[in-house]
């Protein structure tokens, strides 16, 4: 099978969506599928994939970390078009609602290929990124979303909470909920031992761990409020294992909070350092409250790590509460209470890891990329169906 994905953000972008496709991507490769990415160009950044095609972008959001394709930008990349309709692809799948996913759902359009969506994240919530005013940003933001379900054979919500969302924003909008793998295996191997030593964390202390953007939308003001007075009374420190907009806005709360001393930052780090962080730590904190499905609950899971989630979107329908960890509220009390259950109670996290590691097979990305690929099958199918039935009619 032909796939073309159209994504508004793809490596070497770090965020959940870049990941998602790529590790997709992947996966449809090793099974022999022919995938070609169509993204925006990344200033710095050459493919060695020349099956990664590249489109001109520049910096229209505040992220200085995301480019974005540029407005037309198909009109000026006829080597591209040309290549999509030579390939004669069997399946469009986009990855956002906006230049590229618009370029991708026009393209698959004009060619009687079938589109899918994968519905990755809240867009509107992301609209303070916008140089626009916000009110304006949301408001053409949920204008995109609708004319793109109104367009698609298929959308994809990685959780029921995101399903039901679409249906309040298109009720006609074929949705099917299936959400994105990882891979078990990588998240089963890292070294505990040496990454605990290389970031100065004692054989006694509890380290807890956050893997994500440090950005607005993740609610990392709640985590370290939560969890300060457990750092200031117990032998705890806290990793927030990722970069973004909200960095030093981080630093300087710990600072206040009075434990700068107890949280470290390692920054970016390159996705296959990763489970060393997952294997280093003891317990997951995850308190957003906007996640389509918060793929880093699925890879701490996978690593046998108890997390502590906000019981909030997507995200808590990954943990199963009391089983592999709490689902709590979105109050900083009770959130903090569930960390220091685990940090006091060793038994209780082992108890809480063995259940996730037995869990972990249901994430797999072997397992979503079979159901993907029957996805793909079925709207083929389907779109084939119509075009026959179209000819029928002009007999």
């Amino acid at each position: 099978m032909k796939i073309a994905f159209f994504c508004d953000t793809y490596v070497p972008t770090k965020n959940g969506i870049a990941t998602s496709a790529s590790t997709t991507a992947d996966e449809l490769r090793k099974r022999g599928h022919r995938v070609v990415i169509f993204a925006p160009r990344f200033t710095g950044y050459e493919d060695a994939d020349p099956d990664i095609i590249r489109f001109a972008a520049g910096h229209w959001f505040k992220a200085k970390d995301f480019p974005v394709a540029w407005p037309f930008a198909s009109r000026v990349a006829p080597k591209a078009a040309i290549l999509f309709r030579r390939e004669k692809f069997d399946v469009v799948h986009v990855h956002s609602p906006f230049v590229m996913g618009g370029i991708g759902a026009s393209w698959a359009r004009f060619n009687f290929v079938p589109l899918v969506w994968t519905f990755h994240t809240l867009y509107h919530h992301y609209a303070h990124y916008s140089i626009t005013p916000p009110r304006a940003s949301r408001w053409y933001i949920l204008w995109r979303v609708r004319q793109m379900l109104a367009k698609c054979d298929r959308v994809i919500a990685p959780s029921c909470a995101v399903e039901r969302m679409i249906q309040k924003l298109h009720p006609n909008a074929p949705t099917q909920v299936l959400p994105t793998g990882v891979d078990v295996e990588k998240f089963r191997g890292g070294d505990r031992n040496s990454t605990r030593q290389e970031w100065g964390i004692a054989p006694d202390e509890t380290a807890l761990l956050y893997v994500g953007r440090l950005a607005p939308e993740k609610n990392l003001g709640f985590l370290l409020r939560s969890v300060a007075p457990i750092l200031k009374n117990h032998p705890a420190r806290l990793l927030l294992v990722g970069g973004g907009p909200d960095l030093e806005l981080c630093r300087e709360l710990a600072r206040k909070l009075g434990i700068a001393e107890r949280v470290i930052f390692p920054g970016f780090v390159e996705p296959k350092i990763i489970p060393n962080f997952y294997a280093a730590s003891d317990v997951f904190t995850f308190a957003s409250r906007t996640e389509t499905q918060g793929l880093s609950i699925s890879e701490a899971l996978c690593a046998g790590l108890p997390c502590v989630v906000v019981n909030a979107m997507g995200a808590a329908e990954a943990l199963e509460n009391e089983g592999d960890g709490f689902l709590v509220p979105p109050f900083e009390n009770r959130f903090r209470e569930a960390v220091l259950q685990l940090v006091q109670n060793p038994d209780l996290r082992q108890k809480f890891g063995q259940r996730a590691l037995e869990r972990a097979p249901q994430f797999s990305k072997e397992r979503r990329v079979s159901q993907l690929v029957e996805l793909y099958k079925n709207v083929v199918a389907e779109n084939s169906e119509r075009l026959e039935e179209a000819r029928f009619e002009l007999m």
